[in-house]
């Protein structure tokens, strides 16, 4: 009976030594990958967070102004918000980030837990919480990252504000995040724009990071060339010292920067004339217009007074097109040369007074 006892005894030892060698192995060995990632889970174990990892296949932009910056349609550009926090838990020691966007159509989140330093290999359970609609992801494991997105509200506008938090709890204590996001607007994707002083509608368009008018302003408060309103119609005001150009509210006239940022971005001087010029209303030969810029100029001439004559003198309708810059440092293209050419040059004015046309640049 003592011996049955013992061997009994000795039995239950050995199944509890099994049952710790076993519980001992699966805890010291490494963490297989999953044969397959949940839907809600993107695997970015060994990469760095930067913009391009982001699975999104976009790129996350790390700053955000609801008033000025905006989303190109199409383009996976978003501006992010994004803060992180770690903790401590005897030798352990976790981290959760995050990181915030709107799209077009909808806002997302998006959490990353890991664990940065000790032998843990805790799962985590992450709250996530967008305007009063929540998720909650159980048994995610370090180096993944949990998304959470609600679809925006129709009619919504720049600048409302979307409100989000996040607690992840396991490994210790808590980590949470409460958080408020401005929603960047969706660039203007209209091709016409209507000023509100006068009823006047222009084209528009974007030329890489500029939305520019694609017709000259036609604000009454300039001159027309030979002083034939069918003149203004067609090739805008003439706008001088004395009565320098106003753009409407949300529009200003370009400076020399701003300029060179166009020319730069067609392909230098020497070409971005061509690129710019209206395939039609030039003098003939109008070599080298393509206009494949959108940007539609017009030779609209100019308006010249000297000290002696109290009229002014036009000059150039058909040949040549001039341009304001706020700082004088005014621009041309013409019909001379290769005609693709494009031209700065700084006017001090001296005894002569000109007026020339003017483009309206986006704020």
């Amino acid at each position: 009976m003592e011996t049955q006892k013992r061997f009994s005894i000795l039995n239950y030892l050995v199944v509890l030594f099994a049952f710790g060698l076993l519980f001992s192995c699966e805890q010291l060995a490494p963490v297989e990958e999953p044969v397959a990632v949940l839907e809600e889970f993107q695997d970015l174990s060994g990469l760095a967070l930067e913009p391009e990892d982001d699975p999104i296949n976009g790129r996350l932009v790390y700053t955000s102004d609801c008033e000025s910056d905006c989303i190109e349609p199409e383009s996976g550009n978003y501006f992010a918000i994004k803060d992180s926090k770690s903790q401590s838990s005897g030798i352990n020691t976790k981290k959760v980030s995050y990181k915030a966007y709107n799209t077009e159509n909808k806002f997302v989140v998006k959490v990353k837990y890991e664990v940065t330093s000790g032998p843990s290999q805790a799962k985590a359970s992450i709250a996530i919480q967008i305007n009063g609609k929540k998720k909650e992801f159980k048994a995610v494991p370090s180096g993944y990252t949990a998304t959470f997105s609600v679809p925006l509200e129709k009619g919504w506008e720049k600048c409302d504000q979307v409100t989000f938090s996040i607690t992840q709890k396991g490994l210790g204590s808590p980590i949470s995040f409460s958080e408020d996001y401005n929603l960047i607007p969706v660039c203007m994707d209209e091709d016409t724009f209507t000023d509100p002083r006068d009823g006047q509608v222009y084209k528009i368009v974007r030329i890489g990071n500029q939305v520019w008018f694609a017709e000259n302003l036609k604000y009454a408060s300039g001159d027309c060339y030979d002083n034939q309103p069918e003149n203004c119609e067609k090739y805008g005001y003439l706008y001088g010292i004395f009565n320098a150009p106003e753009c409407p509210n949300g529009w200003h006239v370009p400076n020399n920067s701003e300029w060179e940022e166009l020319i730069d971005f067609l392909g230098g001087s020497e070409v971005a004339g061509g690129k710019m010029k209206s395939i039609s209303g030039w003098n003939e030969p109008n070599i080298g217009a393509t206009n494949e810029s959108g940007f539609t100029a017009l030779p609209g001439g100019d308006l010249i007074w000297t000290v002696c004559c109290g009229s002014p003198i036009s000059n150039g309708l058909g040949e040549y097109g001039k341009w304001w810059s706020k700082d004088n440092y005014h621009v041309s293209i013409s019909n001379s040369g290769s005609n693709t050419s494009f031209y700065r040059w700084f006017d001090d004015e001296g005894e002569t007074q000109y007026a020339f046309s003017c483009r309206c640049l986006k704020d």
